[in-house]
């Protein structure tokens, strides 16, 4: 028996949380990686390594983004003191998008000095390649929309429910979420104004949604992005 004077033995950690902190750790360690990578060595990387990267990262946000769901932090909420957030993966998440909106953005920013130089290539080859280009345009772009979209659409979906109900937790859990909905929207603000206004259809609904947000950031994020995107779109009045 242990005497009176020793400390309290620590709660043993249970195999499920170890094995999610660990996985959380490794990814953590790999979204560093890509990070490092896709800022040193992106032009270097064929085409091919380039969609294998995008892929990795989106699983990876996609497991934080799960976590750290609407539905999910308010249920964990009910668990947490008051005074602290529920437990989550906002910083990992927050991180990946960062990442992935930076690859994503550079991809379809169509500037070519971010690609391999092949001076002395073939007319074929340089066919190839430029079919390549396309190719992982094509991806980027729609990868870039759709997880832009669906960002919006949940942060959109939420603050409906804001203004059908008095609760408070839902109100805590957009100011949890607010760093990453401000991420994205400076991302669109950057977005090429020609992607952006070929899905302005899909776009539109869902920003006017954030207008009455009561996050403030959220607010000014979006003001950024109307004076990038929209105001552009306006005729010009002749003085």
């Amino acid at each position: 028996a242990s005497d009176a004077g020793d400390p309290e033995p620590k709660e043993e950690e249970t195999p499920l949380l170890a094995a999610v902190r660990g996985k959380c750790i490794t990814q953590l360690l790999l979204l560093g990686a890509i990070d490092s990578i896709q800022r040193k060595y992106w032009g270097k990387l064929r085409v091919s390594q380039k969609i294998a990267i995008m892929d990795i990262l989106l699983s990876l946000l996609e497991f934080a983004a799960s976590y750290n769901s609407y539905s999910n932090l308010r249920l964990r909420m009910r668990f947490a003191p008051a005074e602290r957030p529920p437990s989550n993966l906002l910083c990992q998440e927050l991180a990946g998008t960062s990442i992935y909106l930076d690859i994503l953005q550079k991809t379809t920013s169509g500037n070519t000095s971010l690609r391999k130089e092949q001076p002395e290539s073939s007319e074929d080859d340089i066919g190839a390649s430029n079919a390549e280009e396309g190719k992982l345009f094509s991806i980027a772009e729609e990868k870039l929309v759709t997880f832009c979209e669906q960002v919006l659409k949940d942060v959109s979906d939420l603050q409906s429910d804001i203004g059908e109900t008095t609760n408070m937790d839902i109100h805590r859990v957009l100011e949890l979420r607010s760093p990453v909905i401000v991420k994205v929207l400076k991302g669109m603000s950057l977005m090429d104004n020609k992607i952006f206004r070929r899905h302005l259809r899909e776009f539109y609904p869902l920003l006017t949604k954030l207008v009455c947000c009561d996050q403030m950031d959220v607010r000014g994020a979006l003001g950024d992005l109307f004076r990038a995107q929209l105001m552009v779109l306006l005729p010009s009045v002749p003085s």
